[in-house]
């Protein structure tokens, strides 16, 4: 009986520390982070208490509220780390919510930036990715801008568009009357003349012309192999025929240079077993070709075509979008895009013309204020951009297959468009352009050049940056990580 009671006893206290310590749960009040004063939070620990049974007797005994891990743990961190670690909170319920609600959720985290660069708290790496990953998200140019302009302020960013002083203007010539360029160089001059032109790559109907190839020679060979079933007999010996001249062709057309080689060294190796008359012939030369077979230019196109749907190739995919992600980030670009396009990169040019966002856009008030791209240093940055995949492909591999040098010239175009067809900002844009497709070629020419030496002078964090997205983990965040070695 004086068990029971006991246990009884100790079963109501423990009862009455539950319903007292959920009042007083309930009665705190959840506000923006800010570091607390000493005064604040000793009176927090003397108003806010809990109630606990011992194990011995059970007697209450008061606990507070500052004894509990969560907030022991969250009191020994620094300023700097209680930020970081708010920061990287709010990021991930933005992450959680997905790109629909990206940009309400930016609100407190870029908030939370201004506060702690007002207070001259600097974030750490951590918070810093989380916050650029949550704006990717929102796939707004000014946002980014904002987010990046916040933390160069903080501090926190070092490496942001620090190598535009690094790129060579396009020059001015005076023989002709270029309308853009700023400085009139003959070695630069010297340099343009010299420079090769940007590969022409008419992958649409490389692919089309595969495609047609794959469907004769595949209907031939189908035919051959089931054409008995439905009484195609007759067909077989023209399918063979076709078959034949097709895959004879190709292979003649593409790999005429392998072909005379390896038949010259197996003649030369058997020389004594040749007949006489076979002894003095000569192998044929590629002019000699009727039709223009052997150089590759009958069939080149379906060889091409065959390579860009047979061929997967990710870390060759990875290289390029290292090189544009390097190209816009070390330019002051505020555009991620793994694959640059002539679309974003228009987009990005008309929407930088505008001094401030429109209200409608940004009733939050968090999006900022972008640098004038339409001029031909603005325009020579978003060429680099738009190339730098180009560059880095053509520096390791002899057909391009992941990067699109048509982009640039639809960037071009698009812009053009824009100046005829908008009178808001056709002053502005005819100014920035070239005027023909002569200047047009010129300045495509020098963009190129100008990203293959950027990519060259920073091969290594290149690099680093493709192994990276090569994981297949790596995200815009970790891209600049990786771009700030941090």
């Amino acid at each position: 009986m004086m068990m029971l009671r006991r246990d009884r006893r100790a079963l109501c206290c423990m009862s009455a520390a539950l319903i007292i310590s959920t009042c007083v749960l309930r009665s705190e009040s959840v506000v923006a982070f800010a570091p607390p004063s000493t005064s604040a939070a000793k009176r927090r620990i003397q108003n806010s208490m809990l109630l606990e049974s011992t194990a011995n007797n059970g007697e209450m005994v008061l606990a507070r509220d500052g004894d509990r891990l969560l907030n022991v743990a969250f009191s020994n961190l620094d300023d700097r780390d209680k930020y970081e670690t708010v920061l990287t909170g709010l990021c991930a319920k933005v992450i959680d919510g997905g790109a629909a609600n990206s940009k309400n959720g930016l609100v407190d985290p870029i908030r939370l930036m201004e506060e702690s660069n007002s207070n001259g708290i600097t974030i750490g790496p951590r918070g810093i990715i989380s916050l650029v990953d949550a704006t990717a998200l929102a796939s707004d140019a000014r946002i980014m801008a904002k987010i990046l302009s916040l933390a160069i302020t903080n501090g926190s960013i070092l490496r942001y568009g620090t190598l535009q002083g690094e790129i060579n203007p396009f020059p001015q010539s005076s023989a002709s009357a270029f309308p853009f360029g700023n400085r009139n160089n003959n070695n630069d001059i010297e340099r343009l003349q010299n420079l090769p032109a940007v590969p022409v790559d008419d992958r649409a109907a490389e692919v089309s012309q595969a495609v047609l190839f794959s469907g004769i020679v595949g209907g031939c060979v189908a035919i051959n192999a089931f054409g008995g079933l439905f009484g195609m007999e007759d067909l077989t010996p023209i399918t063979n025929l076709v078959v034949g001249i097709a895959i004879t062709t190709v292979v003649v057309d593409n790999f005429f240079d392998a072909i005379v080689m390896g038949g010259s060294a197996v003649a030369k190796m058997n020389e004594d077993k040749l007949p006489a008359g076979a002894k003095n012939m000569s192998a044929p030369q590629k002019e000699d070709m009727p039709m223009g077979i052997g150089t590759g230019s009958m069939t080149g196109s379906v060889v091409r075509g065959l390579s860009r749907l047979l061929n997967v190739n990710t870390e060759r995919d990875c290289q390029c979008e290292a090189a544009a992600v390097f190209a816009a980030y070390s330019l002051g670009l505020p555009c991620f895009a793994f694959q640059p396009n002539a679309l974003e990169g228009a987009s990005l040019v008309i929407d930088s013309m505008r001094s401030e966002p429109r209200s409608d856009d940004d009733a939050q008030n968090i999006q900022g204020s972008l640098d004038n791209l339409a001029s031909d240093s603005g325009l020579l940055k978003m060429l680099i951009w738009l190339l730098a995949p180009v560059a880095m492909e053509l520096s390791k591999y002899p057909q391009l297959m992941s990067s699109d040098p048509c982009e640039a010239q639809g960037f071009v175009n698009r812009l053009s468009d824009q100046a005829r067809n908008n009178m808001q900002y056709a002053s502005a844009l005819l100014d920035a352009l070239p005027e023909n497709e002569e200047q047009t070629n010129d300045y495509l020419r020098w963009a190129l050049a100008e990203a293959d030496l950027l990519l060259r002078n920073n091969k290594n964090i290149v690099d680093a940056l493709s192994k990276a997205l090569a994981g297949g983990a790596a995200t815009v965040g970790d891209c600049v990580a990786i771009l700030e070695e941090w």
